[in-house]
């Protein structure tokens, strides 16, 4: 898990310097637009999510799916 801090760049001073440095203390810090960090998320996203379906395709293969019929779909 990670701390993600949104700020306009006219906002940033030294107090929020200051602050980050207590923060992080010797942890590196990449800042960045948000553009970028949104798009890095939605990639982190999708592979993740892209995988869990990869995953259950394999599992179906393999035969462990769940098997069901409409009618027990539905009264569920």
């Amino acid at each position: 898990m990670y701390a993600t801090y949104n700020i306009k760049a006219n906002e940033l001073n030294d107090e929020v310097i200051k602050t980050l440095k207590i923060i992080f203390q010797q942890n590196e810090i990449v800042i960045l637009p948000k553009e970028a960090y949104t798009e890095i998320e939605k990639n982190l996203h999708n592979t993740k999510f892209t995988e869990k379906l990869k995953q259950g395709i394999r599992d179906i293969e393999a035969g462990h799916g769940i098997v069901k019929t409409i009618a027990e779909l539905e009264a569920m």
